[in-house]
């Protein structure tokens, strides 16, 4: 969400308390496409697709019998 080109610089940089800064920053000033979609939401003229079902989730989790890839 923050526009930046996910290279290999970023991700030598980036650690979870990064990561979590940035989630804190973002709940306080929300990206635009987030604010954006929420707003849409919130008025009722777009409906999100619906999130993956139980069903899904187990069949992915099915894949990967020891937890990890």
């Amino acid at each position: 969400m923050s526009g930046e080109a996910w290279n290999d610089a970023l991700e030598t940089e980036l650690t979870f308390s990064r990561i979590f800064a940035r989630h804190d920053y973002w709940r306080e000033n929300p990206p635009s496409s987030v604010l954006l979609t929420a707003l849409a939401v919130g008025f009722g003229v777009w409906e999100p697709k619906a999130r993956a079902t139980d069903d899904a989730v187990g069949a992915l989790r099915g894949l990967f019998p020891a937890g990890r890839f």
